[in-house]
């Protein structure tokens, strides 16, 4: 039980900034259709939600989260402010890069892919980061892995931390 809770107490804020950019990726791949509701419930059953993808971009969030959180919490440990212009884009095009990997890893398994195994993983790999710098998706998700890193940054460098 000590290794849960451990591990609870030095990734939870992983697993939130992971469950809250699972959105993203639902969002702009479609999987969840907001706006498809003006002609009524018609639509819905024409564009449903795909609850398997979902789930797929869910865990593939989740250990993203987990993975750049740790990674990052490592090096923005004693930095400067200056440096977050620089971390936030990498911390995106890392994350993006391996939310690709692991959609393209557990997609592959679990849902019913006809595509041959490399070929998804290394447009995967690639399309995401893609996505997310050149795209219209850009001008939003940028300033959010801005916030993300920002706000690690904060919890890791804290004031009481920084005094000698």
């Amino acid at each position: 039980m000590t290794n849960m809770a451990t591990f609870w107490r030095n990734h939870r804020l992983g697993l939130l900034y992971g469950a809250l950019w699972s959105l993203a990726p639902m969002i702009i791949r479609e999987q969840i259709p907001l706006f498809n509701y003006f002609n009524g419930p018609a639509d819905f059953k024409q564009l449903p939600v795909q609850w398997g993808g979902c789930f797929v971009m869910l865990a593939a969030s989740l250990l993203t989260g987990v993975a750049v959180t740790w990674i990052l919490r490592r090096l923005l440990k004693g930095s400067d402010v200056r440096k977050l212009f620089l971390w936030a884009p990498l911390a995106l095009l890392m994350g993006t890069a391996l939310f690709g990997f692991l959609f393209a890893q557990i997609g592959w398994v679990s849902l019913d892919v006809t595509e041959p195994y490399g070929q998804l993983t290394l447009a995967s790999v690639f399309l995401h980061p893609l996505l997310a710098f050149g795209s219209l998706a850009t001008v939003i998700l940028v300033p959010l892995a801005a916030l993300n890193t920002w706000h690690l940054w904060r919890r890791v460098n804290r004031p009481s931390d920084l005094s000698p």
